[in-house]
């Protein structure tokens, strides 16, 4: 199993609610049609209280099989569709290619 992590900066004049109204509404189910994923989550971030804040706004993690379930996914309709919605919400987009090591499983939602 392979995970894609994006992390990503919101479009700018944008609101937080906006932009997560966009992405979990309209890119979400786009993104969700891309053949091959194995799991797609998002994290909308919050207020961060009394820590430093964040450079991103987001991050969305994909679950692919492997690496060329992820190329074939990514390149195809669907994966196009969803990278070229991308520019609706998002100034830019860091992706990191993961092998996740799951130390404590987490639980919720």
């Amino acid at each position: 199993m392979i995970k894609l992590v994006a992390l990503v900066r919101k479009r700018g004049g944008m609101s937080d609610a906006d932009f997560g109204a966009y992405w979990l509404h309209t890119h979400a189910p786009l993104a969700a049609a891309i053949p091959g994923m194995r799991g797609y989550r998002i994290n909308v971030a919050g207020d961060p209280g009394d820590m430093d804040a964040a450079p991103y706004d987001g991050s969305a993690e994909i679950w692919f099989d492997d690496r060329s379930a992820m190329t074939a996914g990514l390149g195809s309709e669907a994966g196009r569709i969803a990278g070229d919605d991308t520019a609706n919400f998002a100034d830019s987009v860091t992706f990191l290619v993961c092998e996740e090591h799951v130390i404590l499983p987490g639980g919720g939602a």
